[in-house]
């Protein structure tokens, strides 16, 4: 009876050892790739030799239609990538600048979500391509999540050039009888996806 047990044991331990040597043969899992549609908190946006950090993901939603705005870190630079696909994929690269840069005439008559036809800025006129009120939707953001959504206009100019409108939280202004804050203004360009390399983090932002 003790042979067999011995023989039993080290047949045990014989197919531990084997099972063993097939996890250790095994790949390392390979990181999930990322898309424009897929990135997430923390991962990175490589860019004109920079990396940018994925610090915010917003979906932006209207009368069915959804898109993606990505808040990108660099240091103390940020910028958005916009991400949208209808009969083709656009794609976005803007940069938050004050609004008072640009011409106040192109301003007047502008306001509570209504915005002009065309704009001028640092000599560009940009036209008015579309606008509407999208609701907002973070997937970072523990504070001002901003779901009540925002007024917003796009406008693009030659060579790609693109310009961004938005004015939030009309309706609590309009509550409290207050004028709504001017809109915040973002500028950037059109560019190429195939010009962007994506990688998957950790989940975690470096700069929080």
């Amino acid at each position: 009876m003790t042979v067999w047990i011995l023989l039993l044991g080290l047949l045990v331990a014989a197919v531990v050892v084997l099972q063993l040597r097939r996890w250790c043969r095994r790949p390392a899992a390979l990181p999930q790739d990322r898309t424009l549609f897929t990135l997430r908190y923390g991962d990175i946006v490589q860019f004109e030799g920079r990396d940018w950090v994925v610090e915010d993901r917003l979906l932006c939603a209207e009368e069915g239609f959804e898109w993606l705005e990505y808040l990108l870190r660099d240091g103390n630079d940020a910028r958005w990538l916009s991400v949208s696909e209808d009969d083709w994929l656009e794609v976005s690269w803007l940069e938050r600048v004050s609004a008072s840069a640009l011409d106040p005439a192109s301003l007047a008559g502008s306001g509570a979500g209504r915005f002009p036809a065309r704009l001028q800025l640092d000599g560009v006129t940009y036209a008015l391509k579309e606008q509407g009120r999208a609701s907002i939707s973070s997937s970072a953001r523990v504070m001002n999540r901003r779901q009540s959504g925002c007024c917003y206009a796009d406008y693009t100019a030659s060579d790609g050039l693109v310009l961004s409108l938005e004015q939030w939280d009309l309706a609590a202004a309009a509550a409290a009888g207050q004028t709504p804050d001017p809109p915040e203004l973002s500028v950037g360009r059109l560019i190429d996806p195939g010009q962007l390399s994506l990688l998957p983090g950790d989940g975690r932002s470096v700069y929080r």
